[in-house]
C-alpha cells in the first residue's frame, strides 16, 4: 500500500524525534563509560568527552575487590528476587479476591484507594517499622512496606474480570477449589500482565536505597544503589578539606582518579539490570498491550 505524503512526513518526523531522544540518552552514557576507563591524567585535566583517552580498568578492579560491593550485590539480588515473588503473590491474591462479590467489597476497595493517594507519611511509617514491628536492621524493613501496591491490584483485577466466568465455573464443577482456579486458570490467562508488573516490581527493588538509609545502620545490609550513593557522594567528600566521610572504598592505587571510581560504580550497578531487560522486554510489551485492550 502506497503511503501518502502526510504519512511519509509523519514517519520522517517520528524518526527524527526518536534519533534526538536516543542521542540525549546515549551521549551521557558514553561519557560515563569513557571516564571510567580513561587514564588519571586525562580525567584530571577534564579532557575526556565521549571517547576514552588512555585505558585504565583499575577502578573496576578495585571496586570488584571490595567485599562490601559483593555483599551489596548479593543483598540486592536476594531482595529483588524475594520481594518480586512475594509482592506478585500478595497482589494477585488480592486482585482475585476483589474480582469476587463479598460483603462490604466497595468499602474495602475505597479504603485501599484512599491509602494509595494519601499515605501515612514518613514519620508514622518509620515508627511502625522500627518501634512496633521491630524491624530495624532487618531485610524485612526493605520488603514489607512496599509489598502491597494498590495500583497493581486494580490492574490485575481488571484483567481477571475480563476472563470468561465460564472457565472458573467449569473448573469449580470439576472439583477445583479457589486456589486451584486462581493458580491454574487465572494466573496463566493473565501471565503477560503479571510479567510486566513483575518487571516493574523488580526494577523498583533493584533501585532501593532510601529504606536502607533510614531502616539500618549496618554496612552488611547495604544494597547496590546505596553502595553507589556512598561511592558518588562520600568518595567525593573524602577529597574535600572538611571531609568527615568514614567510607573507604578504594585502595592506595595512585593512578586512579576519584571520578574513575564514581563512573565505574555507576556502570557496575546498572549493568546487571540493563543486561536482563532485553530478555524480558517482550513480556513487558505484551503486558502493556493486554492491559490496553480490555473490553
Amino acid at each position: 500500500m502506497k503511503r501518502t505524503r502526510g504519512e511519509f512526513a509523519f514517519q520522517i518526523i517520528d524518526i527524527f524525534l526518536m534519533a534526538v531522544v536516543a542521542f540525549i540518552i546515549i551521549i551521557p552514557f558514553m561519557h560515563i563509560v569513557s571516564i571510567s576507563v580513561s587514564s588519571k591524567e586525562a580525567v584530571t585535566s577534564l579532557s575526556v568527552n565521549i571517547f576514552p583517552k588512555g585505558f585504565n580498568l583499575g577502578a573496576y578492579q578495585e571496586i570488584l575487590k571490595q567485599g562490601l560491593f559483593i555483599r551489596s550485590l548479593i543483598n540486592t539480588v536476594g531482595l529483588t528476587a524475594v520481594a518480586t515473588i512475594l509482592s506478585l503473590i500478595v497482589n494477585i491474591m488480592a486482585a482475585y479476591s476483589f474480582s469476587k462479590t463479598f460483603y462490604a467489597k466497595k468499602l474495602i476497595i475505597y479504603a485501599f484507594v484512599i491509602c494509595m493517594y494519601f499515605s501515612g507519611g514518613l514519620i508514622p511509617s518509620y515508627i511502625l517499622v522500627t518501634k512496633w514491628l521491630h524491624l530495624y536492621n532487618s531485610y524485612l524493613a526493605f520488603i514489607l512496606p512496599g509489598l502491597v501496591n494498590v495500583f497493581y491490584i486494580i490492574v490485575l483485577r481488571s484483567q481477571i474480570e475480563s476472563i470468561p466466568a465460564s472457565l472458573s465455573e467449569a473448573a469449580i464443577i470439576d472439583g477445583a477449589n479457589e486456589f486451584q482456579v486462581m493458580f491454574r486458570i487465572v494466573v496463566p490467562a493473565i501471565s503477560a500482565s503479571i510479567a510486566a508488573i513483575g518487571m516493574f516490581i523488580a526494577l523498583a527493588m533493584w533501585n532501593v536505597w532510601f529504606p536502607v538509609m533510614i531502616y539500618s545502620n549496618k554496612r552488611e545490609l547495604w544494597t547496590l544503589q546505596y553502595f553507589l550513593r556512598a561511592i558518588v557522594f562520600d568518595k567525593f567528600m573524602e577529597f574535600m578539606p572538611t571531609s568527615t566521610s568514614s567510607v573507604k572504598v578504594v585502595s592506595d592505587a595512585e593512578d586512579i582518579n576519584p571520578q574513575n571510581f564514581q563512573m565505574a560504580a555507576i556502570i557496575l550497578v546498572a549493568l546487571p539490570i540493563v543486561s536482563v531487560y532485553p530478555f524480558v522486554q517482550k513480556y513487558f510489551v505484551k503486558g502493556i498491550l493486554a492491559g490496553s485492550v480490555k473490553g
